[in-house]
């Protein structure tokens, strides 16, 4: 199969090194925004949404479209909370294994790289089915969600590529090891 040398402007080593510690990092800010509104979804009610609704003046979007789009931002924070807590312990063990060279710590985020994905994905059909796919709420969503699809692409094969190179070069350790008599 072939395998990508660099990542950009880096070996895919130091960029798997680079996205694990960056999907960390996202993973604990994430997990701190989603907690954060998981409970403010939880203070606001019907009455405040009418009040939010009569200040804003708001024409494009009716109040059971709002409050459908609150209920669905609410279990989208959870299962984001959920993938950000499996996301920290993946990448962790992704920085290990590129920094030891031990391929099976690295397979955790190639698996949970296509999962987001599919979340994302998921997001972009709910967005589009509550809102509509023409609205302008529901494009700068979905177009964000796109973007992060995209970027799972690239990412993935980088660490895929690097995951490879592991494997390769166990493979060869392997090899020299049995032909040696």
């Amino acid at each position: 199969m072939a395998v990508m040398e660099r990542c950009c402007c880096c070996r895919v080593k130091t960029g798997s090194l680079i996205l694990g510690a960056l999907f960390l990092i996202g993973s604990i800010l994430s997990i701190g925004r989603d907690v954060k509104e998981i409970k403010e979804t939880d203070e606001f009610r019907n009455e405040d949404l009418q009040l939010v609704f009569e200040d804003l003046q708001m024409d494009s979007v009716s109040v059971d479209q709002m409050q459908s789009f609150l209920t669905t931002a609410y279990y989208i924070a959870i299962a984001d909370l959920i993938l950000s807590i499996i996301m920290v312990i993946a990448s962790g063990l992704l920085i290990y294994g590129v920094q030891k060279g031990i391929a099976r710590f690295v397979v955790p985020i190639l698996v949970l790289i296509p999962i987001d994905f599919l979340i994302r994905f998921s997001f972009v059909c709910v967005h589009s089915l509550n809102l509509g796919f023409l609205h302008p709420l529901s494009i700068a969503l979905n177009l964000v969600c796109c973007l992060g699809m995209v970027f799972d692409i690239f990412i993935w094969l980088c660490i895929f590529s690097h995951w490879q190179q592991i494997k390769d070069e166990l493979d060869r350790k392997d090899d020299n090891e049995m032909t040696r008599v």
